[in-house]
């Protein structure tokens, strides 16, 4: 079946541009073409259902696949699971049973119910393993795929058996799924008496008014200046950016510019408010390759407007804005319909056409600063900046680095996470309890009985990362994953880096502020 639809893949996709992307387009010859281009199509389309035994709709969504793929790397076609998933994800809540699961080597792991929810209420646990859902067992599955089990109407009933440590049988449980907030703002908390932290994870329905508190919140405790990590942030809704830009820049400033893929589409820019207000705090911008779309808005104003210092490593380099329309109530495509530049004139968009799998890898950073090229740019202060290839940091930092060994037992063997779930469920931690000898002792005897490979110099070269991450998931375990943030912050070179140039970011604010008050008023004729 798959081995078919392999051998043939070019087939499906060469008929369905023809078919579909010719009228879609509108450039069809006239309407009686159109229908015979549609009834071509539905005779190739059962043809393809009958030699390949796929369904009629799974092979309509690889053509469609197919055609979106000709035209960008961001034109997507969504199923009913992807759609619902990315309507979620924008609205700010979905309806569960409020926990994060991980595909693990041993099943589907609970790594921590949602405080509150259904789970959490019904005294589910970090490291309880999903062994069955309604019946059927979870052997084999994605967390993808049991996600979407778990998940489903407000007030229905969902029923799970669970692995437990120490327990012999499988628990059962029946849990009410129930609404849970999918907050946009991970992490908001102090990082030292003055500095603020906030980590932006999406841009959603919901990051606007979640921003806006986290600030009130963050003054009463004193904040004066703030760290905003963008970081890993892939972008969504610009609107979510631009009411983001609203709050930071002060009135009447151009946040984007959206320009149609033709120069005789309408040009569109996008300002803030007269009634909006500069907040009297500077900002450094922490962003990195993984930092797209919305990210790059928001950074990219910053910058232009000399809001803030922007440190980190070279963002993406998105600059192409997506339509999302629906097919029916259960699918839709996002369709590329317009760039956007930045307050300056930037267009950040990488080159994606000589090596798109470079492109679609945005965890691959670089340990230098990448050199710009191009025509310059000017901030309101007068300093260059380049577009084409995503947003430059006025500071590069060469980003913190886990050894191979490291990454296999934090990611592939989660075994920091496993023995700390172990450690608790038999009592040998306490929490704030420092990673000492006896801790580290029991940890390598763990890894001898689990047969996890390595051998002395490997323990020996990596003792004060394998000392940092026992202390992370510890502090996840018995506080929670916004107190294993700030533990993180406390160590990252990127965050340190920022904190030492706070100061600096503080006269470019005045510097600002002072140009700002000293423009001349626009005039009306």
């Amino acid at each position: 079946m798959k081995a078919w639809i392999n051998r043939y893949w070019m087939l499906v996709v060469v008929v369905g541009v023809m078919l579909l992307y010719v009228p879609l387009s509108g450039r069809s010859e006239n309407q009686n073409l159109k229908v015979k281009n549609l009834e071509l199509f539905s005779e190739v389309l059962s043809i393809l259902q009958k030699e390949s035994g796929e369904p009629a709709q799974k092979i309509s969504e690889y053509a469609i696949d197919g055609i979106l793929s000709t035209l960008d790397p961001h034109s997507s076609y969504f199923n009913e699971a992807e759609w619902r998933r990315m309507r979620e994800d924008q609205h700010g809540s979905y309806y569960g049973i409020g926990s994060t699961i991980q595909e693990q080597d041993n099943g589907i792991v609970i790594i921590s119910p949602v405080k509150g929810g259904p789970a959490d209420r019904s005294g589910i646990r970090s490291g309880d393993i999903i062994r069955e859902i309604n019946g059927e067992t979870t052997e084999g599955i994605s967390s993808a795929q049991a996600q979407q089990k778990l998940r489903g109407e407000k007030n229905t009933a969902v029923s799970i058996k669970i692995q437990r440590i120490g327990v012999a049988d499988l628990i059962p449980y029946t849990l009410l799924r129930a609404e849970i907030p999918n907050n946009s703002l991970y992490a908001v908390f102090m990082l030292n008496p003055t500095t603020g932290y906030i980590l932006i994870r999406d841009f959603g329905e919901t990051t606007n008014e979640e921003f806006r508190k986290a600030i009130l919140n963050l003054k009463k405790q004193g904040m004066e200046s703030l760290i905003l990590d963008l970081r890993g942030n892939g972008g969504g809704l610009l609107n979510a950016a631009v009411g983001i830009c609203r709050q930071l820049l002060g009135p009447n400033q151009s946040i984007v510019t959206i320009k149609g893929r033709y120069a005789t589409d309408d040009i569109e820019e996008i300002t803030t408010e007269d009634s909006d207000t500069l907040d009297s705090f500077p900002i450094v911008c922490l962003i990195n390759r993984g930092s797209a779309s919305a990210s790059e808005i928001v950074s990219g104003a910053i910058q232009d407007h000399d809001r803030g210092l922007i440190v980190g490593t070279t963002s993406w380099g998105k600059g192409l804005v997506q339509s999302v329309i629906p097919l029916g109530r259960s699918r839709g495509v996002a369709i590329t319909t317009a760039r956007y530049y930045t307050p300056s004139g930037r267009l950040i968009q990488r080159n994606y056409t000589d090596n798109l799998d470079d492109y679609l890898n945005p965890e691959q950073e670089t340990d230098r600063a990448v050199q710009p090229t191009g025509t310059p740019y000017t901030t309101d202060l007068g300093r260059k900046v380049y577009g084409g290839g995503g947003i430059n940091p006025d500071v590069f930092v060469t980003p913190a680095r886990m050894s191979p060994w490291i990454v296999d037992l934090r990611l592939r063997q989660n075994a920091f996470f496993r023995f700390a779930v172990l450690e608790k469920e038999k009592q040998m931690y306490r929490a704030g309890q420092p990673i000492n000898e006896a801790v580290l002792t029991r940890f390598r005897r763990w890894l001898d009985e689990t047969r996890v490979p390595y051998d002395g110099n490997q323990w020996n070269a990596n003792i004060e990362q394998i000392k940092e991450f026992l202390t992370l998931e510890f502090t996840n375990l018995f506080y929670d994953a916004q107190q294993g943030q700030k533990f993180l912050m406390q160590s990252d070179p990127t965050v340190l880096k920022a904190l030492e140039l706070m100061p600096e970011a503080e006269v470019l604010f005045k510097r600002k502020k002072l140009h700002d008050q000293t423009k001349a008023p626009a005039q009306q004729t």
